[in-house]
């Protein structure tokens, strides 16, 4: 299993940040004078951030439909997925798969990404070509024709995306402690779909569901890259400011629901490598623990990796997973043979974590975690989805800035409170030959 992904949900032990201002060697660093090469503003009704960057030729758009998981329901889920799936099989200005190829044919690298917190729609390419992107792009939003044939044609994708992703191990790990960390709320709902929600959605179902969700007010845009804001702006008010307006408005998603009571999760499966995985939901990104949260997944990671892989080679594959939304998910994943024996080291790293480490091993961890930060998200790509956090989680893209201030400001008594007040309080799942299960479980 990929540490950058499980599913759809962007897994990564140290999640996206751009830090933005003046130049520093491999990356973007802050500055006290804050950042003057970003911008946000509104088109018609469009919110659009964009930060010009003259040093490049590439260009990343990213388009965010917000709400994700809110806007569905048990029987919904992946409808949103499956409109910009359909959409490519034919729009107002190009015919069937030609608004797919359209896009293909300028080089264009397209993302979509059904997430808990909203969907992404977007490509990255070069500042020649975007002229030649956007017109398929913005049509496959404002004018999909969203035939039967076209509907039928993308479902068929999805229904074998589903399939996998809930009979693989890893996903179904992950479906698992999914909806049982966060039952009765939102983030319970797979917002790629299940094969019984995607069987279900009838085409006249995504008709009436673009015709009523797919409005300005739930729109945000981000740019990256080589472009004005005039020819931003030009291409936003031709096209997607067309849209209706709609009265969507941007609130976080409900607090996690209380994790007073966990319990194992067990599919008994005769394999020979035994899958485990354990959630737990950390502090607001707008909570000032929320820095120290990351910080301590990231070292729970390590040391994982370094016990269980490098010390003792029981897996292939140990470490934390991290997901980077609205409420922050960590976790604990090994794959073994040895089950029960992993099991008791990663108990005892989350006890060694309770300890207070010392301030230059800290330190000196701090420093190889931001130079990873930088290195990782120098991309126009990484930066347009860390101005969409922001913007989004934190209330402004500004706020990015005290990123590094907040993250050097960790303590080891910080670490030690993360461990004792989230890092106890799991939802493990396991998948695999429940015989191996010895000992205290």
């Amino acid at each position: 299993m990929s540490a950058r992904r499980l599913g759809r949900v962007a897994w990564v032990v140290a999640a996206p940040l751009l830090l933005m201002g003046v130049r520093e060697p491999g990356g973007l660093g802050t500055s006290s004078g804050g950042d003057t090469l970003t911008a946000s503003y509104q088109v018609s009704g469009v919110r659009v951030i964009q930060r010009v960057n003259p040093a490049t030729d590439v260009v990343a758009v990213r388009l965010y439909l917000l709400g994700g998981t809110r806007q569905l329901t048990e029987r919904t889920a992946g409808i949103e997925a499956l409109f910009l799936r359909a959409a490519a099989y034919g729009t107002a200005q190009f015919k069937d798969d030609e608004a797919r190829r359209a896009l293909d044919r300028t080089g264009c690298v397209v993302a979509l990404d059904p997430d808990l917190d909203w969907t992404v729609f977007g490509f990255t390419g070069l500042a020649e070509a975007l002229d030649a992107a956007w017109r398929p792009f913005a049509d496959r939003l404002t004018h999909p024709t969203l035939s039967d044939a076209a509907v039928a044609q993308a479902r068929a994708k999805l229904l074998s995306e589903a399939h996998r992703r809930y009979t693989e191990p890893d996903e179904r790990l992950r479906v698992l402690a999914m909806r049982a960390l966060f039952r009765d709320h939102p983030y319970a709902l797979d917002p790629s779909g299940t094969e019984t929600s995607l069987a279900a959605i009838t085409p006249d179902d995504v008709r009436t569901y673009v015709r009523e969700q797919v409005v300005a007010s739930r729109m945000m845009l981000v740019v990256v890259g080589n472009v004005l804001r005039a020819h931003v702006e030009s291409l936003v008010t031709a096209t997607i400011a067309q849209l209706p307006h709609g009265q969507y408005q941007w609130t976080l998603p409900p607090p996690a629901p209380s994790q007073d009571v966990h319990y194992w999760l067990i599919e008994d499966r005769p394999l020979p490598t035994a899958y485990l995985l354990g959630l737990f939901s950390g502090p607001p990104p707008t909570s000032h623990d929320y820095w120290s949260f990351r910080v301590a997944a990231a070292l729970l990671s390590s040391r994982l990796f370094t016990t269980v892989r490098i010390q003792r080679s029981l897996s292939y594959a140990a470490f934390v997973p991290y997901v980077d939304a609205a409420i922050p998910i960590a976790g604990v994943y090994v794959s073994t043979p040895k089950p029960a024996e992993v099991r008791v080291l990663v108990a005892n790293q989350i006890v060694a974590l309770m300890g207070i480490p010392d301030n230059v091993g800290l330190g000196r961890f701090i420093d190889n975690f931001r130079f990873d930060y930088l290195a990782e998200n120098a991309t126009a790509a990484s930066q347009a989805e860390f101005l969409a956090r922001a913007e989004l989680y934190l209330g402004s893209y500004r706020l990015g800035d005290d990123f590094m201030k907040r993250l050097h400001g960790v303590s080891p008594r910080d670490i030690r409170v993360m461990a004792s007040q989230y890092m106890t309080r799991i939802q493990y799942s396991y998948l695999g030959d429940s015989s191996r299960m010895h000992g205290r479980w």
